[in-house]
C-alpha cells in the first residue's frame, strides 16, 4: 500500500467527512444456529470426500471405520475453532469474496492443531493425505456455502429495510442521525420533541396500556419503527411501560445521547444501588495481554518470512544498486504508536534526488520519478519487504494502519478529530483499509481511510489480523490494480 505523500501546502483545505464503518453483524440465536448446522454438513461432507481421495475407495466397508472416528474429531475441532473465533457470534465482512477469505483463514488455521493432534496420538485411524484433502475440500463447501449464506443475508436484508425513528429536540436529532450508520433504503422518522420528560409527566400509566397518550411514541408505532430511539433519557418509571408496548410491537428501544458517541474505548453499563454507570474501558486491542500476543505473532511471522524471503531481497538490492547505484534502502521519518516517530525501512523505487528540487510530493500510480527497477519492486510489492524489520525492531507490526509522515499527521489531526486514536496500536506492513480500499489514494480520501483504521482498532482480534494477512497474500498472488 503506497502510504500518503506530499508537501504541507499540497494537502487539501477540507477533507469530507467519512461515514463510520458499519459495526459487525451480530447473528441471531437462529441464524448461528443455522450456521452450526450448516458448517457440521459441509464440514462431514469434505471429511468424506478426503477420506475418499486417501484410500483411493467410495467402498462404504472401508470408510466406515475411519469415518466413524476422525470425521467426528474433524468436525468437532474446526467447530470448536469457529466458535473460539467468533464466527458464530459475529461476520466483519464486507462482502461475499470477504466472507469467503475469513472462512478459508480459519480452516488453515483449523489444520494446524489437527495435524499435531494426529502426530501426538497415532491411534487415530487417519492419514494426514486425508486430513489435508479433506481440508482443500472444506475450503470449498465450507467456505462457499458461507458465502452464499452471507448473500443470502444481505438480500434478505436489503428487502426489509431499516426504519429508525429519532425522538429529541431538532438540533439534537441531527446530531444523532449524522452519526448513525444509515446504509442505502434505511428509513428515517425525525419527530421532534422540546421536551420529552413533560410528554410523558401526564399519562396514566393504569388506564392508558397502549400509551397512545404520548404523541410521539404513538405516531412511531402508527409509522411502523422497528428502533426507536430517544436523544434523551426518559423518566425511570416509565420505561416498564414502555418496553412492554415495544416488545409487542417488535421495536427495540434504545438512548441515543448525542455526547456519547464511538471511540476508541468501549462503554458498558453496570449498576451501583439504584444507580446506573456507564462505564469506559480499554479497547481490547489497547490491552497489554492482547499487545503481547499481537507481539508473539508479529515476531512468529516476521522472522521466517524474511528468512524465506532473504533470496528475493538480496536479488532486488542488486538490481538496484547496478540500475542507479546507492543507496539501496530508502529511509523516511513516519508516526508510529503513541505518536512516536521511527525511520520506516523499504526499497528505493525512485532517483536518489527525486525530492530534490520538489520536496516531498503525494505518490501517485504513474510516478515519473521511478526506476524501472523500483517500477517493478512497486507493482510486486517487494519495496516493502524492508519493514520486516521495522516488525522485528518492534517499531511497527505485520498488521495494522499504515504509518504517515509527521508533516501530514500534523495537518490530518486538524482536519480529522480522531486522527490520533490510530496511533493507539503499532502501524503495519498491511492493514484492514488496505485490504478494502485501492492500493494508492488521493489526499480526499484520508477520512474515509481513518474509518477504515478505526474499525480496526476497535474490532481487533488475532483471527482478525489472520483474515487480513491471507486476504493480502491473496490478493498479492493476483497483482490487485490499484
Amino acid at each position: 500500500m503506497s502510504s500518503l505523500s506530499a508537501t504541507e501546502h499540497a494537502l487539501p483545505l477540507t477533507l469530507s467527512r467519512a461515514k463510520p464503518q458499519p459495526a459487525p453483524i451480530l447473528y441471531s440465536r437462529g441464524w448461528a444456529f443455522s450456521l452450526v448446522a450448516l458448517d457440521i454438513v459441509m464440514l462431514f461432507a469434505a471429511s468424506a470426500f478426503g477420506l475418499a481421495v486417501a484410500y483411493r475407495t467410495w467402498s462404504p466397508a472401508v470408510l466406515w471405520p475411519a469415518f466413524s472416528h476422525a470425521s467426528i474429531i474433524f468436525v468437532c475441532i474446526w467447530l470448536i475453532l469457529f466458535e473460539r473465533f467468533g464466527m458464530y457470534k459475529r461476520s466483519f465482512a464486507l462482502s461475499v469474496k470477504d466472507e469467503f477469505y475469513y472462512t478459508v483463514a480459519a480452516l488453515i488455521l483449523g489444520v494446524l492443531p489437527q495435524l499435531a493432534l494426529y502426530t501426538l496420538v497415532p491411534e487415530i485411524p487417519i492419514s494426514r493425505l486425508g486430513l489435508l484433502a479433506s481440508a482443500g475440500f472444506a475450503i470449498v463447501a465450507v467456505g462457499g456455502a458461507r458465502a452464499l449464506a452471507h448473500g443470502l443475508r444481505n438480500a434478505v436484508r436489503a428487502h426489509r429495510p431499516r426504519r429508525i425513528a429519532i425522538v429529541g429536540a431538532g438540533s439534537r436529532i441531527g446530531l444523532v442521525a449524522e452519526s448513525l450508520n444509515i446504509i442505502d433504503g434505511t428509513e428515517v422518522l425525525r419527530l421532534d420533541v422540546a421536551d420529552i420528560d413533560a410528554t410523558v409527566k401526564s399519562i396514566n400509566l393504569g388506564e392508558d396500556a397502549p400509551l397512545d397518550d404520548i404523541d410521539w411514541f404513538r405516531a412511531a408505532k402508527a409509522w411502523g419503527c422497528d428502533t426507536l430511539l430517544l436523544t434523551e433519557v426518559l423518566p425511570p418509571h416509565v420505561m416498564p411501560h414502555i418496553l412492554e408496548v415495544a416488545a409487542q410491537r417488535h421495536i427495540k428501544v434504545a438512548f441515543a445521547p448525542p455526547r456519547v458517541q464511538c471511540h476508541a474505548y468501549s462503554l458498558t453499563l453496570t449498576t451501583d444501588g439504584h444507580q446506573a454507570l456507564i462505564v469506559p474501558s480499554q479497547l481490547r486491542a489497547c490491552t497489554p495481554s492482547a499487545r503481547l500476543l499481537k507481539r508473539l505473532l508479529d515476531l512468529s511471522l516476521a522472522v521466517p518470512a524474511a528468512i524465506i524471503f532473504m533470496p528475493i531481497m538480496a536479488l532486488a538490492a542488486l538490481a538496484i544498486w547496478l540500475e542507479s547505484g546507492s543507496p539501496i534502502l530508502f529511509r523516511q521519518q513516519r508516526v508510529g504508536r503513541g505518536g512516536k516517530t521511527f525511520d520506516i525501512l523499504k526499497f528505493r523505487s525512485m532517483k536518489p534526488d527525486a525530492e530534490s528540487s520538489t520536496g516531498p510530493v503525494w505518490a501517485s500510480e504513474r510516478d515519473d520519478r521511478t526506476t524501472k527497477v523500483g517500477a517493478f519492486l512497486r507493482r510486486t510489492s517487494i519495496d516493502e519487504l524492508p519493514q520486516l524489520f521495522n516488525v522485528m525492531f518492534g517499531e511497527m507490526s505485520v498488521v495494522g494502519p499504515r504509518p504517515e509522515r509527521p508533516v501530514f499527521v500534523n495537518e490530518f489531526r486538524r482536519l480529522l478529530p480522531r486522527y490520533d486514536e490510530r496511533h493507539l496500536v503499532r502501524p503495519g506492513i498491511t492493514g484492514w483499509s488496505q485490504v478494502n480500499m485501492r492500493r494508492v489514494l488521493q489526499p480526499t480520501e484520508a477520512g474515509e481511510k481513518l474509518s477504515y483504521d478505526l474499525f480496526y482498532v476497535e474490532h481487533w482480534s488475532l483471527f482478525m489480523d489472520m483474515s487480513v494477512i491471507f486476504k493480502t497474500a491473496v490478493e498479492f498472488l493476483f497483482h490487485r490494480a490499484a
